[in-house]
């Protein structure tokens, strides 16, 4: 678990070059997830992004899910 999280971390704020400088984690009501799990999402959206893969989100409303209470 600990290598997948140093993994990311490295990844996200290398010693040399560019780096992430405004980042947030939205985990909505899931409040279980774990440091492994985050650092796996994070990995997945870094290949998107170097893929080009990825798609903007400019109205963030729009890919929210609601959850019943």
């Amino acid at each position: 678990m600990t290598d997948k999280i140093q993994r990311q971390s490295k990844a996200m704020f290398p010693t040399e070059g560019d780096s992430v400088v405004n980042v947030k984690f939205f985990l909505g009501n899931n409040r279980t997830v774990t440091g492994a799990e985050l650092a796996d999402q994070l990995g997945r959206a870094d290949a998107q992004l170097r893929a080009k893969t990825a798609q903007r989100v400019t109205q963030l409303d729009g890919h929210l899910t609601t959850t019943a209470i």
